[in-house]
């Protein structure tokens, strides 16, 4: 009986592994999804914003009431119960975000961010350290060029020893997810999609290419860089005092990390990339405080 011949493996060109995937479209008509939808829009955007500030006021008027602080100073006097609201509120606004997206897109959450973890894992080798390195240049300017005033009521927080450790598990944890997922993931594709729709030519031709794929134009992509850095930077301005140069400097550390984004397609990179970076923060911290065991030295 003849022997029947070994079939090798098709090789997929390492360029291929990397690039965006146009999943509503298929070089096969029957496979064909119609006209590409773009998401997420800024509709999207603006919605998820809103569920993370809902749900972030929400508990902190539970935690405010339960606590009886009624006040402006009596809850600078307890930054714990602040980071504790925006945990929680965190963390529901994203449990939220899964259940609704899957229904607005037709798709599951994590495949309309674009969230590619395969990415991750084939590209941590230079993801890890070149945050580490951006860390540390972001350390050495915030300590030599633009020196930042601790902000009064992280400092307190951070002097203790179950404060520090609530604060480094937000930051490396929590902090870079649902940052990324919110930036990255929804405020970056949504602004290069509207760049995109605005500057299209109104003709057959190109209405016809908006139609046909979902990809975004690099000008697009530069522009929503760019642009959704601004608000990034912004947010951290009250805990950095609103001390310019270092919101700067955060400016610069979130174009980063929507390069990240954008090169590998992966919204799970740039969380790699974000976690390691403050990681490294804390890290340095607990090195300086011999284990936080000496906070009187931050």
């Amino acid at each position: 009986m003849p022997k029947l011949p070994i079939l090798e493996p098709i090789p997929i060109p390492e360029r291929a592994l990397d690039q965006a995937l146009d999943i509503q479209h298929d070089t096969d008509p029957a496979e064909d999804h119609g006209p590409a939808r773009r998401i997420p829009h800024l509709g999207h955007a603006v919605l998820f914003f809103a569920l993370i500030v809902t749900a972030v006021l929400l508990f902190g008027a539970f935690i405010g009431s339960a606590a009886h602080i009624s006040t402006e100073q009596a809850e600078k006097a307890h930054p714990g119960l602040s980071l504790l609201a925006l945990t929680l509120g965190y963390i529901t606004a994203l449990l939220a975000a899964a259940w609704l997206f899957p229904r607005l897109w037709q798709r599951s959450f994590l495949q309309g961010i674009q969230w590619n973890a395969l990415a991750a894992r084939r590209r941590w080798f230079w993801i890890m350290p070149a945050a580490v390195a951006l860390s540390f240049a972001a350390q050495y300017s915030d300590l030599h060029f633009f020196p930042t005033p601790p902000d009064e009521a992280l400092a307190h927080l951070m002097r203790t020893r179950h404060g520090i450790w609530f604060v480094t598990l937000f930051g490396i944890l929590l902090a870079p997810l649902v940052e990324e997922i919110a930036f990255r993931g929804f405020l970056l594709p949504a602004f290069a999609t509207a760049y995109d729709w605005l500057a299209l030519d109104r003709t057959p031709a190109g209405l016809h290419r908006w139609q046909g794929s979902s990809a975004h134009t690099p000008s697009a992509l530069l522009f929503a860089a760019i642009f959704s850095s601004i608000p990034f930077a912004l947010i951290h301005a009250d805990q950095l005092s609103h001390a310019w140069g270092a919101v700067s400097i955060l400016y610069a550390v979130s174009l980063a990390l929507s390069f990240v984004r954008i090169r590998t397609h992966s919204v799970a990179c740039s969380v790699l990339f974000h976690s390691t970076y403050n990681l490294t923060i804390f890290a340095v911290i607990f090195l300086q405080t011999g284990g936080y065991h000496h906070l009187e030295r931050l």
